[in-house]
C-alpha cells in the first residue's frame, strides 16, 4: 500500500481522503509517520522547508519508490504579488513577439510598483510621477485607458498576504503617503491603479476565479470550470468599505449582506452567460469565445514568466495547483488580478460542492495517477482539465509534440473592436520629439538633484568610499533595509537575494559591523544560518558573513552568548543540509577558534579573548574539531589538526579536560575558566571560584559518554606528550641560546676591535678634508663679492630708467582724463540742449491738439444746439396745427349750438336768450386764452434764455501733471484772441442744464490730459538718466 498524509488546512481534508481511498492502494499514516517523510504523496498548504528537501532526496537516493509533493520548490516567483510584477517585467522585455507587438507588463496587469515602506527609492520616485502625471491626465508612458483614471484610484497591497487582507484603497497621494509612513520601515508593499469602471453584475462587482495546474515536466493545464465571486454591496467609487471592492469569499463570508443576492456569493460560468445574454443582447456575447481566449494567454504568459526559476529540475515528481484571478471592465476587456498557491478550497454553495470533488479528482489523475496507477478504476472517464503548454515529449501532448495555446501577441486585448479603449499614452496629443527629450532630460535633472535610496549594495558601497568619519548611526538605515530584505527573502527576486548577501558581506567587513550588534539584528543573521526554510544560498551567504565578521572580537563575543557555538556543531553534523553549508559553518568554527591575541597582550582585547577561549571549550567547539579530525578524510583531518595545534595550547586542553570530567560526573570545585588571580596577564582579575557544570553546555551531538570517555584518555596522552615535546624544546632552546650568547660575545669583541681602526681613520681624513673645504671657500667668497659689485651697478641704472617711464606714464594718464573730463562736459552740454529742443517740441504739439480739440468741440456744440432748435420747431408747429384743427372743430360746433340756440329763442323768450349769451361769452373767453398760448414766439428756444460765462479758478488736470514733470507750470504760447476765447466757451454752462453741460466740460478736460502723456513721461525719464 501506498502513503499518504495530508496536512490540515483549507479543507484539502474533506475532499482528498475519500478521494484517495476510492483508489484501493492509499493508507493514510499519522502525523508522526508523517514528521519522518517517508511518504509517497503529501498534500501540504505551505511548502515544505529546506532541510525537508533535503531529506526527501535523501530517503529517494535510498530508492524508497515515487515521493509526490503538491508544491514547486519556488512557487513564489508568480505566487507573490512583487514575484508575480517581476517575473512579467522580465518575460515581456524579453520576449521578441511581445516586443515586436508593442505589449507590456501592464497590457496584461494594471499598473504596478513595488515601494518599500518609508524609503524613497527609484521604484517611489517612478509612482509619483506616474500619480502625478495620471492626475492631470498627461502621462506619456500609462497603459490605462483614460476611464479608468478619472478618480485616480489606486490600491495597496501587502507583499505576502492573501485573501484581500491588508488591501486598502486610496483615492488621493497624502492619503498614499500616510498609510505607508504607518507600516513598518522596509516592509514590501505593491501599490497597483484601481480598475474604476469594470463590469458589474446586476450592480455589483464580481471578479473569476480559475484553477490551473503545474508539473515539474513543465505542463501546465488549466481547468474549464471556473466560478465567479460577487460583491455584496452596490459598486460606488466614492464608497469606502472593502465589501464593495473587494470579492474574496474569505472576506465576503463576514459581511452583513453576504449570500443575500447569490448563494455563497459564487456564480457558475454558465449563469454569467445567461446574465449577458439578458443584458447585452446586441453584442451576442459569447463568454467561451470573447472573454475565455483572453482568460487563457494571461495564464500562459504568467506561468512562462516564472517557469524556469519555480522549479530547478531535481524532483520529478511535484506539482503545483494555482488560483488564478481576474477582472473584466465595462469594456469586457480582461485584467490579470493575482496568482495564487494553495487557492481557498471552502464550499459556499451547492455548486462548489460538486464542483470541487471534481476538479481535485481530475487532478489527482494527472499528477498521482500518471505515476502511481489507481487499483480501482475511475467513475469519471473524462478529465476537465485542458494542456495549454507543455515541451516536446510530454506524456499529455498528442504525439509528443510541444504545445503552446497562446494566441500572438498581436491579437487584440479588447473583444470587440467597437469597445476598444486606447491606452492614455496613445489618446493624449503625443509631443514633438525634440520637446519630449527636453522634458524628459529636465526629469533627470531634477530627480538627480534629490536623494534617492539606490539598493542596498551601492548604498553601502557609497557610505565606504566617503571620505567623512563614519559612526553607527550612519548604517543603521541600510542595515534595517538589508536584514528585512534578507528576512523576507520570499518577496525577492534572485537577483535581488544576491545582491544582498554581497550586501551583507561587505557590510560584516567595515565599520558598518556594529551596526548588526547596535541595532539587535545579530539574532536574525543567526537565524538565517540556522532556519531549515531558507535557501541554500542565502544559508551559505549568511554563514560565510558571520565567519567574517568574527573576526571582530565584539561581534563574535555577542555572537557566543546567543549560542552560536551550539548552533555551528549542530549544522557541521546536520546530514540533511548541503555541503557547502557544512563548510561554511566549519569555516566560521575555524574563525571563533582564532586567538589573535595569543603571544601579545593588549588591555581589554586579550580579556576578551581569554573569556571566548573558555567559552567555546565550554560549549564544544574544541571537542568538535577533535571529532572531525578524527572522522574527516585524511586532507580534511591534516587541516584540522593544523589548526589545533596551532590555536589551542596546553592549558586549553587542560581547561578541556575538566570539562570532559564534569561531564562524566567527576565534578570538582575549581577556578572560573572565564576569570583568574590578579596579576595574570593572559585573564581578568576576578578571582570568583564556582562549579565548572554551570559553565558547561556541550550539545548533545557531542554527549555520548562512551565519546567522552575515550576523548578523554585521548587528550590527556596528547597533553602529556605534548609537555614532553615542551620540555625537550625548551631545553633545547636553553642551549642555543647558551651557545648563541658565547658567539655574539666573540663577535662583538671583534667588532670592537674593528670600530677602534676605523675611528682613527676617518679622524685622519676629517682633518685633511676640513684644510680643503676651507681654501675652496675662500676663493668662493671672493669670486660672490664681485659679482655683487656688479649686480649693484646694473641694477641702479635699471631703476632709474623705470622711474622715468612711470613719471612720463603719469603725465600722459593726466592729460587723457582731462580730455575724457572735456569730452564728458561737451556731450552734457548736447544733450541738454536736445532735451530741451524736445520738451520745446511736444508742448507745440501739445497746444495744437488742444487747439484742435477745443475748435471740434465747438462744432458739436453748435451742431447739437442747432439740431435741438430745429427739433423743438419741429414741434410747435406740429402742436400748433394740432390746435387750429381743435378750434375749427369748436366752431363748427358753436355754429350749429348758434342756430339751436336761436331756435329756442323764438321759442323759450327773451330770458334764455340772456342765458345763451353769458354762455357764448364764458367759450371765447377760452378760445382767447388757447390762442394766447399759441403766439409763444417760434424763434424762442430754452438754450436763448439766458447764459452766464463761467471760468474755472483752477488749472486743468494737465496743468498739474506738467508741474510735476518740470516742477513749474509751462506758460502757453501766444495765440490769436480765437484760441483763448475757446478755451472759455468750453466750460460756459446753462441754468436750465447746468449739470448736464458741466458733466461735458469735464470730459474734455480728462481727454485733453491724456494727450501725449506718455510723450511727456519720455522726455523727463531722458532729462534724469542724463547727467548734470
Amino acid at each position: 500500500m501506498n502513503k499518504y498524509y495530508v496536512y490540515q488546512g483549507n479543507n484539502s481534508r474533506l475532499f482528498l481522503r475519500p478521494l484517495l481511498e476510492k483508489r484501493g492502494n492509499w493508507v493514510e499514516v499519522s502525523e508522526q509517520e508523517a514528521s519522518e517523510l517517508k511518504l509517497n504523496f503529501i498534500w501540504k498548504p505551505t511548502i515544505l522547508s529546506v532541510r525537508a528537501y533535503s531529506q526527501l532526496d535523501q530517503i529517494h537516493r535510498q530508492g524508497f519508490g515515487p515521493m509526490i509533493h503538491n508544491h514547486l520548490e519556488n512557487n513564489r516567483v508568480i505566487t507573490t504579488k512583487p514575484g508575480l510584477i517581476r517575473s512579467l517585467r522580465q518575460f515581456y522585455s524579453t520576449n521578441e513577439q511581445a516586443i515586436s507587438a508593442g505589449y507590456n507588463v501592464h497590457d496584461t496587469i494594471a499598473t504596478s510598483f513595488i515601494i518599500t515602506a518609508q524609503v524613497e527609492d527609484s521604484e517611489y520616485r517612478q509612482f509619483q510621477a506616474r500619480y502625478h502625471e495620471i492626475q492631470n491626465l498627461t502621462s506619456y508612458k500609462e497603459r490605462t485607458p483614460i476611464k479608468h483614471c478619472e478618480k485616480n484610484m489606486w490600491l495597496i497591497k501587502p507583499a505576502h498576504l492573501n485573501q484581500g487582507k491588508g488591501i486598502e484603497i486610496c483615492r488621493n497621494l497624502k492619503e498614499i503617503k500616510s498609510i505607508l509612513k504607518s507600516k513598518q520601515m522596509h516592509t514590501i508593499w505593491l501599490i497597483q491603479k484601481y480598475i474604476e469602471r469594470p463590469l458589474l453584475f446586476k450592480g455589483r462587482k464580481f471578479d473569476i476565479r480559475v484553477w490551473a495546474v503545474g508539473t515539474a515536466k513543465y505542463e501546465f493545464f488549466y481547468y474549464r470550470h471556473g466560478y465567479l465571486r460577487t460583491s455584496s454591496s452596490e459598486y460606488d467609487t466614492q464608497g469606502k468599505d472593502n465589501f464593495i471592492h473587494l470579492t474574496n469569499n474569505c472576506l465576503q463570508k463576514y459581511g452583513e449582506n453576504y449570500g443575500v443576492h447569490e448563494e455563497g456569493n459564487t456564480l457558475s460560468f454558465q449563469a454569467f452567460q445567461e446574465y449577458l445574454d439578458e443584458t447585452f443582447p446586441q453584442l451576442h456575447i459569447n463568454f467561451w469565445e470573447h472573454i475565455l481566449p483572453r482568460i487563457k494567454d494571461l495564464m500562459v504568459d504568467s506561468y512562462l514568466s516564472g517557469k524556469k526559476e519555480m522549479h530547478s529540475g531535481k524532483r520529478k515528481l511535484v506539482f503545483e495547483l494555482f488560483g488564478f484571478d481576474f477582472l473584466i471592465d465595462e469594456d469586457f476587456r480582461v485584467w490579470l488580478i493575482e496568482v495564487n498557491t494553495n487557492p481557498y478550497l471552502g464550499v459556499p454553495n451547492e455548486y462548489i460542492e460538486g464542483l470541487l470533488p471534481k476538479m481535485l479528482d481530475d487532478l489527482l489523475a494527472i499528477t498521482v495517477d500518471a505515476h502511481i496507477p489507481p487499483k480501482n478504476p475511475r467513475t469519471r472517464t473524462e478529465n476537465d482539465y485542458e494542456l495549454l503548454y507543455c515541451e516536446a515529449g510530454s506524456t499529455f501532448s498528442p504525439e509528443g509534440n510541444s504545445v503552446n495555446q497562446r494566441q500572438h501577441y498581436s491579437v487584440p486585448i479588447y473583444p470587440f473592436s467597437e469597445l476598444a479603449q486606447s491606452p492614455m499614452c496613445k489618446a493624449i496629443p503625443q509631443k514633438p520629439e525634440s520637446e519630449q527629450a527636453a522634458i524628459e532630460q529636465q526629469q533627470i535633472q531634477q530627480q538627480s538633484t534629490k536623494i534617492v535610496a539606490r539598493d542596498t549594495l551601492n548604498t553601502i558601497k557609497d557610505l565606504l568610499d566617503s571620505t567623512y568619519i563614519k559612526d553607527i548611526v550612519d548604517f543603521a538605515t541600510v542595515t534595517s533595509r538589508l536584514m528585512s530584505q534578507l528576512n523576507n527573502w520570499e518577496l525577492m527576486s534572485e537577483e535581488q537575494i544576491n545582491t544582498s548577501l554581497q550586501a551583507l558581506n561587505l557590510l560584516v567587513s567595515s565599520v558598518g559591523l556594529g551596526a548588526l550588534i547596535a541595532y539587535n539584528h545579530i539574532q536574525s543573521l543567526m537565524n538565517l544560518c540556522i532556519s531549515e526554510n531558507v535557501p541554500k544560498n542565502i544559508q551559505v551567504g549568511a554563514l560565510n558573513s558571520l565567519a567574517v565578521g568574527c573576526q571582530d572580537t565584539t561581534f563574535r563575543k555577542e555572537m557566543i552568548k546567543i549560542g552560536l557555538c551550539e548552533n555551528l556543531i549542530n549544522l557541521v553534523y546536520n546530514k540533511n543540509i548541503d555541503e557547502s553549508a557544512t563548510e561554511a559553518a566549519l569555516k566560521a568554527i575555524f574563525v571563533i577558534s582564532t586567538h589573535s591575541t595569543k603571544k601579545v597582550y593588549i588591555p581589554g582585547k586579550t580579556r576578551d579573548h581569554n573569556w571566548i577561549r573558555a567559552k567555546i571549550i565550554c560549549e564544544g567547539i574544541l571537542m568538535c574539531l577533535y571529532k572531525l579530525k578524527n572522522e574527516s578524510e585524511e586532507n580534511k583531518s591534516e587541516m584540522i589538526d593544523k589548526h589545533l595545534k596551532a590555536e589551542f595550547s596546553l592549558p586549553d586542553w587542560d581547561l578541556q579536560i575538566s570539562v570532559l570530567e564534569t561531564l562524566l560526573g567527576e565534578e570538582k570545585r575549581i577556578e572560573n575558566p572565564l576569570s583568574s588571580p590578579k596579576g595574570s596577564k593572559k585573564r581578568s582579575s576576578i578571582t570568583e571560584l564556582q562549579s565548572l557544570s554551570e559553565l558547561v553546555k556541550f550539545p548533545s551531538i557531542l554527549s555520548d559518554p562512551n565519546f567522552l570517555q575515550q576523548s578523554l584518555s585521548e587528550i590527556k596522552d596528547y597533553c602529556n606528550e605534548r609537555r614532553e615535546d615542551y620540555n625537550r624544546l625548551v631545553e633545547s632552546e636553553k642551549r642555543k641560546k647558551q651557545l648563541e650568547l658565547e658567539e655574539k660575545i666573540k663577535q662583538k669583541e671583534l667588532e670592537d676591535r674593528l670600530n677602534e681602526e676605523k675611528k682613527i681613520k676617518v679622524e685622519e681624513y676629517a682633518i685633511k678634508r676640513f684644510e680643503e673645504i676651507r681654501r675652496q671657500k675662500t676663493v668662493e667668497s671672493k669670486k660672490v663679492k664681485e659679482k655683487d659689485e656688479k649686480f649693484d651697478q646694473t641694477k641702479r641704472a635699471l631703476l632709474l630708467e623705470k622711474a622715468q617711464r612711470l613719471e612720463e606714464a603719469k603725465r600722459n594718464e593726466k592729460i587723457k582724463q582731462k580730455q575724457k573730463v572735456e569730452d564728458l562736459k561737451r556731450e552734457e552740454a548736447e544733450r541738454r540742449k536736445e532735451l530741451e529742443e524736445k520738451r520745446k517740441k511736444a508742448l507745440e504739439e501739445w497746444f495744437k491738439v488742444k487747439a484742435e480739440q477745443e475748435r471740434e468741440k465747438k462744432l458739436q456744440l453748435k451742431q447739437k444746439l442747432e439740431e435741438e432748435l430745429l427739433r423743438k420747431n419741429l414741434e410747435f408747429h406740429a402742436r400748433k396745427e394740432e390746435i387750429l384743427k381743435q378750434s375749427e372743430e369748436i366752431k363748427k360746433r358753436n355754429e350749429i349750438k348758434e342756430a339751436n340756440k336761436e331756435n329756442k329763442i323764438k321759442l323759450e323768450g327773451g330770458l334764455e336768450i340772456i342765458e345763451e349769451n353769458s354762455v357764448s361769452m364764458i367759450e371765447d373767453s377760452n378760445k382767447n386764452k388757447s390762442i394766447k398760448q399759441l403766439n409763444t414766439g417760434p424763434n424762442i428756444t430754452p438754450t436763448m434764455k439766458d447764459f452766464r460765462i463761467k471760468t474755472i479758478k483752477k488749472r486743468p488736470v494737465m496743468d498739474k501733471f506738467l508741474y510735476k514733470v518740470y516742477c513749474s507750470i509751462p506758460k502757453p504760447l501766444r495765440r490769436d484772441h480765437g484760441r483763448s476765447q475757446s478755451k472759455k466757451e468750453i466750460y460756459r454752462t446753462d441754468r436750465a442744464d447746468s449739470t448736464e453741460q458741466r458733466k461735458q466740460a469735464l470730459e474734455q478736460s480728462s481727454e485733453i490730459e491724456n494727450f501725449n502723456k506718455t510723450e511727456l513721461i519720455k522726455i523727463h525719464e531722458e532729462s534724469i538718466s542724463t547727467p548734470r
